[in-house]
């Protein structure tokens, strides 16, 4: 009877071994996923309005280098004449000339997209722009599209596209009244 007790404890430890041993293995397959998931950041909807918010602040303080600072080194903007700004300097030189005309935006997040280390958001833009006289303004609208990338542990925009026409007063998000090219 002792022997038989010893042989049926031996059993049971073997199949809790062998229960445990499954059971760790099975967090070991499930881990090898987590871990290669935490390597492949995605933002949320918050997140990526959080970025936004930051650009918008940087184009606020009128200061073209900080906001060039949020571009990376290889970022391309395009504007709507179809210009390309190659790189951080062309776009620090561009947003130079653009600040210079003491703009005011309104620009709202419509679609929100994250992925494996990237990020876009895009909407409507309106520009209101000191005018060609003292005291008046021009209004320019149209959409704009960020994309970010997540390089090394901060997220820069890679590309940008703004797209703004004229546009009145009484339409802001309509139709260009003018064939006119923006000075965007």
């Amino acid at each position: 009877m002792n022997g038989s007790l010893i042989v049926r404890c031996v059993l049971k430890s073997l199949a809790f071994v062998s229960i445990a041993s499954i059971a760790a293995a099975a967090t070991c397959i499930h881990a090898a996923p987590v871990q290669a998931d935490a390597a492949c950041r995605k933002l949320s909807d918050v997140e990526i309005v959080q970025l936004l918010n930051r650009w918008r602040a940087e184009f606020a303080s009128g200061d073209p280098a900080r906001l060039s600072a949020l571009y990376a080194e290889d970022a391309v903007l395009t504007t709507s004449k179809g210009n390309l700004q190659n790189g951080a300097e062309a776009i620090r030189s561009y947003y130079k000339d653009l600040l210079a005309k003491h703009p005011m935006i309104s620009i709202k997040p419509s679609f929100l997209t994250s992925d494996c280390g990237v990020a876009t958001v895009s909407g409507p833009v309106v520009y209101r722009l000191g005018g060609e006289r003292k005291g008046t303004r021009t209004l320019l609208g149209g959409n704009y599209s960020m994309e970010y990338a997540l390089r090394g542990d901060r997220w820069s925009i890679v590309r940008h596209f703004l797209a703004a026409d004229p546009r009145s007063a009484a339409n802001p998000a309509g139709s260009g009244a003018s064939n006119t090219s923006p000075p965007l």
